[in-house]
């Protein structure tokens, strides 16, 4: 599958903020029109002179967007992501996007935000495109090395329930814990974290309500052609990039996913 050359732009990294030990929050300045940006959409993002070459460029989900400023939260997973947030303020970036077919979209009045770790970054995105239906928001950590992610979730959206999985800051539990454990009607959910998680919820609500996930997975090219980040679902193999990353996890096979 060809890229759509409006699809490709330039942009330059103006402001890196850590958040914790290996999870940055960057902002980019970027060329380009970008008429509209849907929650859970991403963009396939890497230095224009990697440090180790050739490497393919990786996807983000988008955090916010200002004007021409994209932010993104990086988790350092590996040495692609590793050279992308050493990268100096001023550095030259390539930018494919947006991308993915699959978006978050409410059904109704009355959504639940579920996020798990670095999963936030496209809830936070969701809770600002669409204030007046989000009715809980919760973000799930593994411990207090967190905190400043949770404090950066909450200068941007103050409703935001914190659960650790160690108890040290918010509430003790994982995220799928608070939202099944409390009490408030729950009539969507929008979710975005660990399988374990998603398997949490779904069995949890026990199929009364739609959840849509944004899924992860692997990609090479974020377009469709590679089909490297197909996932198994009802209706065979999925790819995450163009038909996803928001699916409906009722049709995913969670139980055949890593």
């Amino acid at each position: 599958m060809r890229c759509d050359d409006g699809l490709e732009r330039s942009g330059i990294l103006s402001e890196k903020v850590r958040l914790a030990r290996e999870v940055y929050l960057l902002r980019f300045e970027v060329e380009g029109f970008m008429s509209s940006i849907m929650p859970g959409q991403f963009f396939m993002i890497g230095p224009c002179r990697w440090k180790r070459d050739p490497l393919l460029l990786r996807p983000f989900a988008v955090a916010d967007k200002k004007g021409d400023t994209l932010e993104f939260l990086v988790k350092v997973a590996g040495f692609g992501t590793n050279d992308i947030v050493r990268c100096e303020i001023g550095s030259p970036f390539h930018l494919r996007g947006p991308l993915g077919r699959g978006v978050f979209k409410p059904l109704g009045k009355s959504v639940a935000l579920v996020a798990g770790g670095i999963g936030v970054a496209p809830l936070v995105f969701a809770r600002k495109y669409y204030p007046e239906v989000v009715s809980k928001f919760v973000l799930g950590v593994p411990n207090g090395d967190w905190a400043d992610v949770a404090s950066w979730v909450k200068s941007e959206c103050p409703e935001v329930v914190i659960a650790c999985d160690d108890g040290t800051i918010g509430e003790r539990g994982t995220a799928a814990d608070v939202l099944l454990n409390g009490k408030w009607p729950i009539e969507e959910v929008w979710a975005c974290g660990p399988v374990a998680m998603f398997k949490a919820i779904y069995a949890g609500l026990n199929g009364r309500v739609r959840i849509l996930g944004s899924f992860e997975s692997r990609m090479g090219c974020g377009i469709g052609g590679c089909h490297s980040c197909s996932i198994p679902t009802k209706n065979g193999m999925t790819e995450v990039c163009s038909c996803g990353p928001v699916l409906d996890v009722a049709e995913v096979c969670l139980d055949e996913l890593i």
